[in-house]
């Protein structure tokens, strides 16, 4: 995970800043994936203290044995593993920022760095803070002591407050590629089958990815999305009562938009009539498809569509993906998204 953060313009510009002597006081690092959110915070947090190089791969596991390291190496470990004196990282794993940690940082910001002349609070997520608690670190963001730096994590900006948006810099890091996500799990692990189409399914998401992949539940999930492109309108009600339940909501939706996704590909190479077969027989068009292990069940999908219906699915699930984001119900949203491209089907 380190080697493709390393890779965004986010940890790019940090870097920058850092090298120039022109940090500022607050940072928001925007990262849509829960599960690796706070080890992303520790990898920008490094650089508010280590030399341009960053810290070598394996300097927590060297600190851990016992090995000789360099200094800028043992800063890196000891943030690793959240031991950094000069380093706070709040709240606890698995924990909401409140108005008490809050409170705690406005009282150990008064306190002088104790190896370097920074002193960094690191908070995640805090997105999922109440008001209040934001509210309590408002006046530090007005007025940050000498030395005093924040670095604010969130999957997701909309329950921040605007006076806390105005007041921080901005680092975002969008979705991974497919290729990125399929690479990293590849390096996490090794010789694991399907590791390809669990990155698919991610929608950019290194921990999407690794939650399917860990969790086994990719097949059922991707029967459950192909039930759904191959069923009519007088069994989606029924289907979709079972489908709402999942709690992969998400990555239901991005299953579903890509096969419908593959399914827009194959219809569109036999519309421009390049659907030839190479020579051992399979549809040219089939190595551009995410999911070539369903490309028989895609084939009857792209046939019983029109193409103005598979081009209004990856409108409609886009749509949809947005709305579950802001807590919308999800058994609801799924059955208009599929009422609305069953509508645009209508021969």
């Amino acid at each position: 995970m380190r080697q493709l953060l390393q890779t965004t313009r986010a940890y790019a510009l940090l870097k920058a800043e850092r090298a120039e002597n022109r940090l500022s006081h607050a940072y928001l690092l925007v990262f849509d994936d829960a599960r690796n959110l706070r080890a992303a915070l520790k990898e920008f947090a490094k650089l508010f203290f280590l030399p341009a190089s960053g810290p070598e791969a394996g300097g927590a596991e060297a600190a851990r044995n016992g090995q000789a390291i360099n200094p800028a190496d043992r800063i890196g470990a000891l943030i690793d593993e959240e031991s950094f004196a000069d380093c706070v990282f709040l709240p606890g794993p698995g924990q909401k920022f409140s108005v008490e940690d809050a409170e705690r940082v406005r009282e150990e910001s008064a306190l002088k760095p104790v190896e370097s002349d920074t002193k960094l609070f690191v908070i995640s997520d805090f997105a999922e803070s109440t008001v209040q608690a934001q509210n309590k670190l408002l006046k530090l963001l007005e007025e940050p002591p000498a030395g005093v730096r924040l670095l604010l994590g969130a999957t997701v900006t909309f329950p921040v407050l605007p006076t806390i948006l105005s007041r921080t810099e901005k680092l975002e890091i969008p979705p991974f590629s497919t290729r990125e996500v399929a690479d990293c799990l590849k390096r996490l692990y090794p010789g694991t089958a399907d590791t390809a189409l669990c990155a698919a399914a991610s929608g950019g998401s290194v921990g999407t990815a690794q939650n399917i992949l860990e969790g086994g539940y990719y097949r059922e999930l991707l029967s459950t999305a192909f039930e759904l492109a191959e069923t009519d309108p007088f069994r989606l009600p029924a289907l979709v009562r079972r489908a709402g339940e999942t709690r992969y909501k998400r990555e239901l939706l991005t299953l579903l938009r890509l096969i419908f996704r593959d399914a827009l590909i194959l219809k569109t190479s036999r519309i421009n009539g390049v659907d030839k077969s190479s020579r051992n027989g399979k549809n040219r068009a089939e190595k551009y498809l995410t999911l070539r292990s369903e490309t028989e069940r895609l084939q009857k999908i792209s046939e019983s569509y029109l193409l103005r219906a598979l081009l209004c699915a990856q409108e409609a699930l886009t749509e949809a993906e947005k709305q579950i984001r802001f807590n919308a119900v999800f058994p609801q949203c799924l059955e208009l998204c599929m009422a609305k491209i069953f509508a645009s089907n209508n021969r």
